[in-house]
């Protein structure tokens, strides 16, 4: 008999045991399900799209892309039941492999393009009005470049006019007037490039004409209050290069600190190129530790999108854009939230360069008068980028360690009960 409930008794308390370490490992799987995962959206998107633009305005996001001569809208939240393609003016050159900046006037500005006479144009869409205006910016600037928007001044840099080009301007909105700052130091089309507000920062990317080729792993880095170029590529720099050399990623994205660099493409002919030739990679710049670390990889590889960050809700998104390597369209719409950090920091020095508040304009030749096309039908499209303090702790990342610790603690210490109790038996 004594033996009996001996043997209930371990039968019961590996069952407990059992359960802990169950409750356990789900707990983890839910913790990493908080953390990051991409997700699909709804309303699916109607349109079959390359070589897109997107910006959010507010609470509405904005898509356009190669494919379609429509601007397809859709308000976040609430969310819209469906995306809206037809009542926002389309643009006057309907081209494609546009760049994007917001200035935070409630416009968004695409940046010179490919086809439909878009290149060397700027085109400002204003919502309130529903149109668009045109601004030349010089044949000397063609489409797939690299574009941010600093205090009213936007900065462009590299894409193609035949072949890539290195060359740099910039417009300065208030006084509508250009200007030049020095070349890149690597001529660069395709890249991924974004903006810390003091920097402007351009990632990888690829030379030669509009075909695909292997891409750079360069980290270049123009420094606007010094009017200074910086880059991996040069002998003793000491700027952490992209971990992976591609071109086609689309936009960079600066959120909570760091610069999220995702997709990618490379010729099927490269060495151990990824599935179709496109990359699911998600990397992330901390540009004041100049470190990278992995993000959560796409469900699938991409190139030629453009991903979007809302602030409100922490939603990055991902609109369109191809899922083979070269000419690829998709009607893709998914998402993945980036948490907030858990704790902030008032100030920081960079150990590329400390980021002053007020960036000055870049020094060069002096800036003269745009020429302005008749005021046409304008819409929306950019990047929302959200500066804030960098933290090394993410939500993210401490939910699943602390989950961990959690169940290492109360596994150790059942296991330590169970244990004294069968030698009291004994």
């Amino acid at each position: 008999m004594e033996r009996k409930l001996e043997k209930i008794h371990k039968e019961r308390n590996f069952s407990s045991f059992s359960l802990i370490v169950l409750l356990c490992s789900f707990s983890l799987l839910l913790g990493k399900a908080g953390a990051q995962n991409w997700i699909t959206e709804s309303p699916s998107f109607p349109l079959s799209l390359g070589e897109v633009t997107s910006v959010i305005l507010g609470n509405t996001l904005y898509v356009v892309g190669q494919g379609a001569s429509n601007t397809c809208k859709l308000t976040l939240s609430p969310r819209s039941s469906s995306w809206d393609c037809y009542s926002a003016a389309t643009r006057p050159n309907v081209g494609n492999h546009h760049s994007a900046v917001t200035p935070g006037d409630g416009t968004f500005w695409l940046v010179g393009g490919f086809n439909g006479g878009s290149e060397g144009k700027l085109q400002q869409f204003n919502p309130a009005t529903n149109t668009w205006r045109v601004v030349n910016m010089g044949s000397q600037y063609g489409g797939s470049m690299s574009a941010v928007h600093v205090a009213g001044t936007i900065y462009f840099c590299g894409g193609i006019t035949g072949n890539t080009v290195s060359v740099c301007g910039s417009y300065k909105i208030s006084t509508n007037a250009f200007g030049t700052f020095p070349n890149m130091p690597v001529g660069v089309n395709h890249a991924a490039f974004a903006t810390d507000g003091a920097r402007f920062f351009v990632f990888g990317g690829r030379a030669g004409i509009n075909t695909v080729t292997p891409g750079f792993n360069h980290l270049q880095m123009y420094t606007i209050a010094t009017n200074t170029w910086t880059s991996s590529s040069q002998p003793g720099s000491t700027l952490a290069p992209l971990p992976q050399a591609r071109g086609g990623m689309g936009t960079g994205l600066y959120i909570n600190g760091e610069v999220y660099v995702i997709g990618g493409e490379t010729p099927l002919s490269s060495a151990n190129p990824p599935t179709n030739g496109v990359y699911v990679r998600m990397d992330i710049y901390n540009p004041v530790t100049n470190s990278w670390r992995r993000g959560t990889d796409l469900p699938f590889g991409m190139h030629g999108f453009y991903p979007v960050y809302d602030s409100a809700s922490g939603n990055l998104y991902v609109v369109a854009g191809g899922v083979r390597v070269g000419s690829s369209t998709s009607s893709t719409f998914i998402a993945i939230n980036i948490p907030k950090p858990t704790t902030t920091t008032t100030t920081t020095t960079s150990s590329v360069n400390q980021v002053t508040d007020s960036p000055s304009t870049p020094s060069g030749p002096t800036d003269s008068p745009a020429t302005d096309s008749p005021s046409m039908s304008r819409r929306s499209l950019n990047v929302v980028t959200a500066a804030s303090s960098s933290s090394a702790s993410h939500t993210s990342m401490r939910t699943p360690l602390l989950v961990v610790g959690a169940c290492i603690a109360v596994v150790a210490s059942v296991s330590l009960a169970i244990l004294a109790l069968h030698r009291r038996r004994d």
